[in-house]
């Protein structure tokens, strides 16, 4: 169950988004973030990128299940002492989740994922018999 108030103002909106996820802690609603992703094509692959900042490589659970491309992980909340003061967290925690349907041309069975500066590069080739083949004309 997901609490939300909003006013219709946008003055005070960090107050108001604030609020909404201290009700939703409360309420012990799960979050999830949706990074931010590009996809592109080429003649060999499909690449998928993900914006995942602080996370570490071997965090993520990266398969292709059921014709899907589905990205996983879990970005934890800081453990605090009772007597830290937090004055501002903006920072996202929670599961992070991204399932993108793969074209019939891509193949399940080679996919290779590396993790740098921040981003998830997914990488789906093509199967070879999905990709053009010059043919010459005699």
């Amino acid at each position: 169950m997901e609490l939300r108030y909003e006013n219709g103002s946008t003055g005070n909106r960090w107050l108001f988004d604030r609020m909404n996820g201290l009700l939703n802690e409360m309420h012990g609603a799960p979050r999830r973030l949706t990074p931010a992703a590009d996809v592109i094509e080429d003649k060999d692959a499909y690449r998928f990128y993900f914006e995942v900042p602080g996370m570490k490589s071997d965090s993520f659970d990266v398969r292709v299940e059921n014709g899907a491309l589905i990205i996983e992980a879990e970005r934890k909340r800081p453990e605090w002492t009772e007597e830290t003061r937090v004055h501002v967290a903006e920072r996202n925690y929670g599961t992070i989740r991204r399932a993108f349907e793969l074209p019939e041309d891509a193949s399940a069975e080679k996919v290779h994922a590396a993790y740098k500066d921040g981003v998830l590069e997914v990488k789906v080739e093509k199967r070879p018999e999905a990709k053009p083949v010059k043919i010459q004309v005699n």
